[in-house]
């Protein structure tokens, strides 16, 4: 017969003791398990724009905004941008995918160092740009390249122009691109951007202080900001991160776009376009301090402005 204290507890009553104890402990641990077991509201996509822009980036960053836009479970878009730009045309590329995913969902981009020149073209649709307030470059709205050397055609051209590069056609040709990326920059930042059309064809590449003074940027802020008000925005209380990295970024400055061989500036193999030379005059939209790591003092920047020739007889105003 047991003799002690418990001697005279039922069993029933131990039972009843153990399940008080466990619904105790359970009350305890309930928050951990909640916060564990409980799915989030929805998802915030970061897609990373890393490097000099070239045709994989382009195809990439695409890619991962139309899979956002499709994707249900994603919510709301970041951007982490650190790149002083690129080609012209993937640039552009980049901007029609971010204005779509912009019209969908919001989308906050976020520069640490980078966001120039084609860069900052591609983020323009943005709803906010975040920027670190040391940033080194923010704006630089303008296209770049090298001064065409006047060449006849060759004998066997099928047209008297084929393989010409006339300097005149060549400074129209950076003109227009040069006026379609200010065009895109106003109509997507011009009621934030506090110069005119003319201050901002300059092409001045700004500071991140600078860049939030002036309307170039919105806020100082960094990717783990962003993704927060991304969240907000998009009416998440509870939120998942879906990051993606580009396997080719290796930085804003990284990646050689240009390359010199036997004295002639060649496209490298990792922009993705072929074989084609600077020295036929081919535009790029890169920032000054892209231009100068990637192509270096040997060459010469032509022409890096958004100001219309016309401005020289039509008394400096940029048309």
């Amino acid at each position: 017969m047991p003799i002690g204290p418990l001697s005279n507890v039922s069993e029933r009553q131990v039972i009843a003791v153990v399940a008080i104890l466990a619904v105790a402990a359970g009350a305890l641990l309930a928050p951990q398990v909640y916060s564990t077991v409980t799915d989030a509201d929805g998802s915030v996509a970061v897609v990373e724009i890393d490097g000099t822009i070239t045709t994989p980036m382009a195809q990439d960053v695409e890619e991962q905004l139309r899979d956002a836009r499709t994707n249900d479970s994603i919510d709301a878009v970041v951007l982490e941008v650190e790149s002083g730009g690129g080609l012209p045309a993937q640039s552009e590329r980049m901007y029609a995918a971010v204005d779509r995913t912009a019209a969908e969902m919001p989308v906050i981009a976020a520069v640490d160092t980078l966001g120039a020149s084609g860069a900052y073209l591609a983020i323009a649709p943005a709803d906010e740009i975040y920027v670190a307030p040391s940033a080194q470059a923010v704006g630089s709205v303008g296209v770049a390249g090298t001064p065409p050397t006047p060449t006849g055609p060759d004998e066997g051209a099928t047209g008297p122009d084929k393989n010409a590069a006339d300097p005149a056609e060549q400074r129209e040709r950076q003109q227009v691109l040069a006026n379609l990326f200010i065009e895109n920059v106003l109509e997507q930042r011009g009621d934030e951007i506090e110069l005119d059309r003319e201050g901002i064809a300059h092409a001045d590449a700004y500071l991140g202080t600078e860049a939030v003074d002036n309307g170039f940027a919105d806020e100082f802020g960094f990717v783990d900001d962003a993704i927060d008000d991304a969240a907000r925005e998009a009416g998440l209380d509870t939120y998942e991160v879906e990051t993606h990295r580009s396997e080719s970024a290796t930085g804003g400055l990284g990646i050689p776009l240009v390359e010199t061989t036997d004295g002639d500036v060649v496209i490298a193999e990792e922009a993705g376009i072929g074989d084609e030379t600077l020295n036929d005059a081919l535009i790029l939209a890169v920032a000054p301090q892209v231009w100068a790591e990637t192509v270096g003092e040997d060459v010469e920047m032509w022409g890096y402005t958004g100001t219309d020739p016309a401005a020289v007889t039509n008394g400096g105003e940029a048309a």
